[in-house]
């Protein structure tokens, strides 16, 4: 039966107007989301208001349903934020006013002015018009139009204009955020484009307003929630925090500062329970897939705001919770990687004791998957997780517990640990030997595997790959090695197919510079990584344990070169002449040729906070003396680092499969020998190069 008209001024909004009131919100956010229609609207507000009119039209729309044509407008009140939604489709028709707030998208005060039709045509009516216009959204021709005219709009800020930290965002950033991730919501597995990534990484001051619109988008709940759209903003989320800790890492304070706000405000998201626990868990592991340091402070605070007793209650104590979630663990996971991998997705909120206790726990438990994850513990980043693991393992050292791959596992991981994590660990490994355990051998590699290597950038980052592409499936395992720190990431795979691989490799290649190289090659380069991080005092990461197995490092221990001893050598098996004065001078010529014609040397300088006081007191127009400064001062400071970098580049290209790069190592080598030796760095062409660069970063490089 037809309904007649109803006056829906005040009172609680039942279930019906809530859905036409989110309706209205999302009618609202979809016209506002173009910049160019707020500004419009803003720039005739004055003219509206100093005139007669009651209302103002702003748009009017139709959209095509199986019911027929729905006719959709917007229409300006006289406050400057009050909007009105009409809606005619052809079995109901409402309205509704409410104010708009354009910084959070939300609809305050609404009230429903009319509405006509049975509740269950508004709900189903509705629902088909919710749909529609997801699916009108801006297509791609149209979403390139509006990036390009934010880009065009918006200056990066540059380091050069503000020395101590970036600007806070605009408006406009907020409007090309929201651009990306809805861009990026319709092909999740793509991720953001190039010049999209670009953008992101210059404007760190955009994670705040990242963090904003995926906590609005996850209040949405039923039909209305837009899953892809938070899984982007989750993706956007995830690679902003990493953004940000290159800059923590790189000294910036304004970083420190920002990381620290975000762990705060997770706290107090938590705490106050206003989202989804899935959402704010997913928020909680971003942090550790962008490696992001937490304090152990702040480990309990994320503990103690995302966990209760009462969220979980599968027992009445702790002790039997864990025990019971260790217990679903097992039943879910295949390996012990596995294991390791769902800690690791809590690492964020899991605080050193209690990885301690879990250490224990799983090495105790009836389930051999747990067990054998232990000896990954050995890895963990916290030094008291390392040995309370090694006594875990030594109360389990008995063959009935300790299975021979665990053992073997162990014995290699001993070698990669620094001196004072060994004796906890050697106790477990001669009590096991004693008890009876057998040592397990070790996986073999593939007869045709090929290793891949790029170049070093400047930052000291390096990427190897291992493939193995010989049958239908096969394997795919990565190691980013950070010189001066040790292993940054490691994983593999050994069950790839080999369409993928292919595909991955490709893409790889297309992205930086991969050469081919030996076995030999990649064993001293894991070596040296392993060596450096034990120096430092800290492990390398769980994943080089997978990486060694399928890639042969059943040997590898912690062997750092010795960066001038080896620049000798390396030297020393150069020809007489190429040793010359001469020699040198046509080395250097020639290296600098084909360098500046690679694009890793634009990644080539100094950066971070030390670099900006050195020159803060120069005119930024003063170019003679910031150059003098930096070849002076700030290239100086790090001459070791540099001399690491060319030494182990020249062995780069000695370990290339192609002979064109093996040529290159005799340019490389000069210039190592140069840096170890009392070459001023002025003389060194290729270091003035990095200067030049260092002081370009400086003067137009943007955050």
């Amino acid at each position: 039966m037809a309904k007649g008209k109803t006056e829906r001024t005040g009172g609680k909004p039942d279930a019906v107007d809530q859905v036409l009131i989110d309706l209205a919100a999302d009618i609202l956010s979809e016209y506002f989301f173009d910049p160019d229609h707020e500004d419009g609207y803003r720039a005739s507000l004055a003219a509206f208001r100093g005139g007669n009119q009651t209302v103002m039209e702003l748009a009017e729309m139709t959209i095509d349903l199986d019911a027929g044509e729905c006719e959709l407008s917007i229409d300006a009140l006289r406050t400057a934020t009050a909007f009105r939604v009409s809606i005619a489709h052809p079995k109901f028709a409402a309205t509704i006013e409410g104010l708009w707030d354009f910084d959070q998208e939300e609809l305050r005060k609404p009230k429903i002015v009319s509405r006509t039709g049975s509740a269950k045509a508004i709900m189903a009516g509705c629902d088909a018009i919710f749909e529609a216009i997801e699916e009108m959204e801006l297509d791609g021709e149209e979403l390139e139009d509006l990036l390009g005219a934010v880009d065009d709009e918006s200056e990066h800020p540059r380091i050069g204009d503000d020395p101590r930290e970036p600007p806070a965002a605009t408006a406009l950033d907020r409007s090309r955020v929201m651009a990306i991730a809805k861009k990026l919501a319709h092909d999740l597995d793509a991720g953001p484009k190039a010049e999209d990534a670009g953008w992101l990484e210059d404007m760190p001051q955009v994670l705040p307003v990242i963090t904003d619109l995926l906590i609005a988008e996850t209040a949405s709940t039923g039909k209305h929630r837009k899953e892809n759209l938070i899984a982007a903003y989750q993706d956007l989320l995830a690679q902003q925090l990493e953004f940000v800790r290159y800059r923590q890492d790189a000294g910036w304070d304004w970083a420190i500062r920002m990381l620290s706000d975000y762990q705060q405000r997770l706290i107090a998201l938590g705490e106050a329970k206003t989202i989804p626990q899935a959402d704010w868990f997913a928020m909680a592991s971003a942090m550790t897939h962008a490696r992001v340091p937490v304090s152990e402070d702040v480990k309990v605070a994320l503990a103690n705001a995302g966990f209760t007793l009462e969220d979980i209650e599968p027992t009445d104590d702790m002790v039997g919770m864990l025990r019971g979630f260790l217990d679903q663990m097992a039943g879910m996971v295949s390996s012990s990687a596995e294991v390791i991998e769902g800690l690791k997705s809590s690492a964020a909120m899991m605080p050193g004791d209690l990885r301690s206790f879990l250490a224990t726990e799983m090495a105790l438990s009836p389930h051999q998957v747990l067990r054998d994850a232990v000896p990954l513990m050995l890895l963990d980043a916290d030094p008291a997780v390392r040995r309370n693991a090694a006594l875990a393992l030594e109360q389990s050292a008995h063959p009935e517990t300790l299975s021979p791959e665990a053992l073997r596992r162990a014995i290699t991981v001993r070698n990669w640990l620094p001196p004072a994590d060994r004796p906890a660990l050697d106790a477990a490994i001669r009590k096991a030997r004693l008890a009876g355990v057998e040592i397990g051998s070790w996986p073999a590699p593939g007869a045709v595997q090929e290793f891949h290597a790029t170049m070093i950038d400047g930052s000291g980052a390096q990427s190897l790959l291992a493939v193995d592409r010989a049958g239908k499936r096969g394997v795919f395992a990565g190691l980013l090695l950070r010189h001066g720190e040790g292993i940054a990431d490691a994983w593999g795979d050994a069950d790839v197919p080999r369409r993928e691989i292919n595909t991955m490799l490709r893409e790889a290649k297309l992205q930086s510079t991969f050469v081919q190289v030996g076995k030999s090659y990649l064993d001293t380069m894991a070596q040296h990584a392993i060596g450096t991080a034990v120096e430092a005092g800290t492990a390398p990461p769980e994943g080089l344990l997978s990486f060694a197995e399928l890639a042969g490092g059943a040997d590898w221990k912690d062997r750092r070169l010795d960066i001038a001893e080896e620049t000798e050598r390396l030297w020393q098996g150069l020809a007489p002449e190429a040793r010359t004065a001469e020699g040198v001078a046509a080395a250097f010529a020639r290296g600098l040729e084909w360098m500046e014609d690679d694009r890793i040397i634009l990644s080539w300088f100094e950066d971070g906070p030390n670099v900006r006081d050195a020159l803060a007191g120069f005119a930024r127009t003063d170019r003679t003396g910031m150059m003098a400064a930096v070849l002076n001062q700030i290239l100086p400071a790090t001459r070791g680092e540099w001399a690491e970098r060319f030494a182990l580049m020249a062995m780069w290209c000695e370990g290339a499969v192609d002979p064109q790069y093996r040529e290159r190592a005799a340019d490389l080598i000069p210039v190592a020998h140069a840096l170890t030796g009392d070459v001023p760095i002025s003389e060194i062409p290729v270091m003035r190069v990095i200067a030049e660069q260092t002081l370009m970063a400086v003067i137009t490089g943007a955050w």
